[in-house]
């Protein structure tokens, strides 16, 4: 009668093997882990950024979908990882997958700062409206914001920022803008000779920097996740 197996021995030996140069079936599944990770995690800032003007959201959600796609999602890439493989030891440090992961997470937030402006721009191709605005208050902070009116008082929101120069414009000044009027996308003034809408001109940057954001991203994850490195 065969004698059963030993479980240690069996853990022993494959841990051998794995040592030998033959990974383990968890081992080799690791980088396609990783890698369904970061593309989802790049498709749903993506789809948040773009979504948000696009549908459009309620109002109130402009904010957090915006700060869920430009920062919460980008550090979720770098910090998960950190978080899950911390406590696996290396012979010497990981360069060149820490480097990956630094490259992400600017990657990513881009990613989501550039799909919000394309998005903006096709919510109003499909819904802007023009209309002579007044200007009401002019915040010179941090960023630039004109509150404006149209001429029958309803505020246009969000604020304009985009050409909102303290040094040119004050209360009381008059301008033509394309605004939203479901306040999702910002308003875009027209000067002179219209605001050239174009949101199909991001596709070429918007998919470089999706490919850099997943590649770095799952690359560097699944280079943390082995102890050679």
């Amino acid at each position: 009668m065969p004698t059963p197996a030993n479980p240690r021995a069996l853990g022993t030996t494959a841990r051998t093997a794995d040592r030998a140069g033959h990974p383990s079936p968890r081992r080799r599944t690791r980088p396609l882990h990783w890698l369904l990770f970061t593309s989802a995690c790049t498709a749903a800032s993506v789809s948040l950024a773009w979504l948000a003007p696009t549908l459009p959201l309620p109002p109130f959600s402009r904010a957090p979908a915006f700060l869920t796609s430009v920062l919460a999602i980008p550090l979720a890439l770098v910090v998960v990882p950190c978080v899950l493989l911390r406590r696996i030891r290396h012979r010497k440090p990981p360069k060149l997958a820490i480097g990956a992961l630094v490259i992400t997470l600017p990657a990513a937030i881009v990613l989501a700062v550039v799909t919000r402006e394309a998005a903006e721009e096709r919510g109003l191709q499909e819904r802007g409206r023009w209309t002579e605005a007044v200007v009401v208050d002019v915040d010179n902070g941090k960023t630039d914001e004109c509150a404006l009116r149209t001429r029958d008082g309803r505020e246009i929101s969000p604020p304009l920022t985009d050409g909102c120069d303290p040094g040119r414009l004050e209360p009381g000044d008059r301008l033509r803008v394309l605004y939203d009027p479901r306040g999702m996308a910002g308003p875009l003034e027209d000067e002179g000779d219209g605001v050239g809408l174009d949101p199909g001109a991001y596709t070429g940057v918007i998919g470089g920097l999706a490919a850099l954001t997943v590649v770095a991203g799952a690359w560097g994850c699944a280079r943390l996740s082995r102890g050679d490195a």
